[in-house]
This record gives structure tokens, C-alpha cells and sequence, in this order.
């Protein structure tokens, strides 16, 4: 008789032994394989790693060049050994525009007081400052500063790629269609009352949100008292409490504003507040007209000798000229503390300028 197979029966499962075979034979080929994938991913990462750090370079010259060819001057720049560099420049335009090494450890550019990162992270950054007849020592000051180098160590965003180094300089090509000239506005060279004038008052504020104030102008008496520095002074006394003693200045200066490279307003004088706990000395501001607000530039210690105050502002000269004529640059000086008691709070002036750099027609050349 036929016997009928049942195929039930017949079906056999997968043993232990089969599938241990297998995994190991897995295990093996992907040990044989990860170090090859590992290799390409090293690979891409250090690659990429690379061109981000030639990008970084490419715009940060490209960016210093352009910026620094057409620059009227450095104003400002860090020590050439410091590795927080910074360099601070007019443009053409008469803006200040700053580059500096941010607290997150970019680079940072744009204009004074709004600066964004550019490129980085990079782990120091160095700028030196060479004038136009010595480009083997520094510059002693930004001042006549003609070339700008600078160096940056840029950091690996790849684990097995190494940082680099760049370095970059650029020649500042200021044009030679004039050369810089300074002229000195006190009240012994201006007309008083006419094409200056000199305000003393008292007021609750130590520093007015408004241009105007103090409005006391000065009598003939009070201009021969602030005409030299000879110890002869123009003094103003505060009468009441808690109020400052205040005295505004004005010039009309000649250059016009497109033309004016730098001011530099100067005072000499004294402040004296006899109350123990008050301080003695006295701060000078200069009128921002872009900004509509005084902007310090000095202030004294605590003493009641015969001071000078001086500094320019932070901003483009051009927002320091205004007023109707559009060549106004007015100063104010105010005392350190207001009066307390019944100790004397005195502002005494002895002699107060302004300096103005300015070059006829000289824009810078822009390549």
C-alpha cells in the first residue's frame, strides 16, 4: 500500500546552532565595514571642517581690505600685543565703523554701538598699526596710522582637523587732494556774541535733555574771564539745593561738515563743592546732533585744583556739528555734585577751546 507523506511532518525550524552561525557571521562583516564607514564620516567632517575655516578666512580679509582701504582714519586700536584686538576707523562716509574680538569668541563688525558677528569662532585676534615712514615699529598712535595688519588664530570646527593662522594687511589710501588742517575756536579768536557765545546757569539736572540750556548768557566781564588761560576765571555759583552749576558753550565753526576729519574740545577750570560729602571736579559733554543728547567726553577726579578736561566723542565728527547753520559744535561743562547745605557748590572757568581737523574736498579713495 502507498504511504502518503504529511508535509507537516517535514517542515524543519531554524536551530540554535544555525542562528548563532549567522549573527556571528554578521558580526563580522560589519567590523570589517564600520571602520570604512567611520573613515568616509572623518573624512567629510574634516573636509568640511576645512573649507569653512578658508571661508572664514576669505571673508574676513575680504572685509578688512575693503573697509580699511576706504577709511579716513584709525581712530582707535588695541595694544599690537593683545590678543582681544580691536581697531576702530572713520569710513568715508563719516560713520565709525569697529571690528573686535566678541565675548563668544567671534569676530564682530559694523558700525559703533551695533556691531554683529562676522565670522569665527576663532581663538585670538591681533591687529598692529604701522604710520606712513616706519612700517617696522608700531604706530605710538592710531592717530596717523597708513597700514593695518592683523592676525587671527581661527578655530576647527572638526575634531580632526587643526586650526590656522591668516594673516592680512591693508594700506589706508587716504586722498591727497588736501592735507589735514587744524584750526583752534576760542573766545579770544571768535567774536563773542556773535560767532560764539557762553551760557552759565544752575539746574536740576546735572546734564539737560535740551540744547538750550542753561540760556544766561554771558556779559562782556564774563567772556574776558574764559579768553586765556591766565587764572582768571569766569565763575557761576549755585544758589539752591540740590542743583548743579552748568555752563554751555557754542562755536560756528568754518569747515564744512562733510569735511571735518575730528573735534576736539578742550576745558580748563575748576569745580568746588564745600560740603564734606560732596566731590569736587567737573565733567565736560559735547551736543550730539544726530543723537539729540550730550555725550561725555571727561571727567574729573575728585579735586579741587585747576583741571583740563578734553576727548572727542565716539561718534562721526559730522554728528557733532548742527544748530541752523549746520556749523554749530556746542560744549557743556557741569559740577561733579550738586549743593548740599550750606557749603558753596562754584564752577570756575578758566579757559575753554575746540580744536577742528578738517581736510578740504579730501574723501577717501575707495578701490
Amino acid at each position: 500500500m502507498r504511504r502518503v507523506q504529511n508535509a507537516a511532518t517535514d517542515r524543519h525550524g531554524t536551530t540554535l546552532v544555525e542562528l548563532t552561525v549567522a549573527v556571528a557571521i554578521m558580526a563580522v562583516v560589519f567590523a570589517a565595514i564600520m571602520p570604512l564607514f567611520a573613515g568616509v564620516r572623518n573624512s567629510a567632517d574634516t573636509r568640511w571642517a576645512g573649507l569653512e575655516m578658508v571661508q572664514n578666512a576669505r571673508v574676513l580679509n575680504e572685509q578688512f581690505c575693503r573697509h580699511l582701504a576706504a577709511a579716513r582714519r584709525v581712530t582707535a586700536a588695541s595694544a599690537d600685543t593683545s590678543d582681544n584686538g580691536y581697531v576702530q576707523f572713520e569710513a568715508a562716509d563719516g560713520a565709525s565703523y569697529r571690528c573686535a574680538l566678541g565675548a563668544g569668541g567671534y569676530v564682530e563688525f559694523g558700525p559703533v554701538g551695533n556691531l554683529s558677528e562676522l565670522v569665527g569662532p576663532v581663538d585670538y585676534l591681533r591687529f598692529v598699526c604701522y604710520d606712513g615712514n616706519d612700517l617696522v615699529n608700531p604706530a605710538p598712535t592710531p592717530e596717523g596710522t597708513r597700514l593695518v595688519t592683523w592676525e587671527a588664530g581661527l578655530r576647527s570646527a572638526g575634531p580632526m582637523t587643526r586650526g590656522k593662522i591668516i594673516r592680512g594687511a591693508c594700506y589706508l589710501r587716504v586722498s591727497a587732494r588736501g592735507a589735514e588742517n587744524t584750526a583752534t575756536y576760542d573766545f579770544a579768536t571768535c567774536r563773542p556774541g556773535t560767532d560764539c557765545f557762553a551760557f552759565a546757569d544752575q539746574g536740576e539736572l546735572q546734564v539737560p535733555d535740551q540744547p538750550d540750556v542753561p540760556a544766561e548768557v554771558f556779559d562782556a566781564a564774563g567772556y574776558d574771564g574764559v579768553t586765556a588761560n591766565d587764572g582768571q576765571f569766569h565763575a557761576i555759583e549755585v544758589s539752591d539745593a540740590a542743583e548743579f552749576a552748568q555752563i554751555r558753550l557754542t562755536f560756528q565753526i568754518e569747515p564744512e561738515e562733510g569735511d571735518v576729519t575730528a573735534i576736539t574740545p578742550s576745558w580748563n577750570g575748576k569745580g568746588v563743592n564745600e560740603h564734606p560729602l560732596c566731590t569736587d571736579g567737573a565733567a565736560l559733554h559735547i551736543w550730539n546732533w544726530s543723537a539729540s543728547r550730550y555725550e561725555l567726553l571727561h571727567a574729573s577726579a575728585n579735586t579741587e585744583a585747576e583741571i583740563t578736561l578734553a576727548g572727542s566723542g565716539g561718534a562721526a565728527a559730522a554728528d557733532y556739528i548742527g544748530g541752523d547753520a549746520g556749523k554749530t559744535v556746542m560744549l557743556l561743562v557741569v559740577s561733579n555734585s550738586d549743593k548740599s547745605g550750606a557749603g558753596a557748590c562754584t564752577l570756575f572757568t578758566d579757559y575753554v577751546k575746540i580744536d577742528v581737523a578738517s581736510v578740504p574736498g579730501g574723501e577717501a579713495v575707495v578701490p
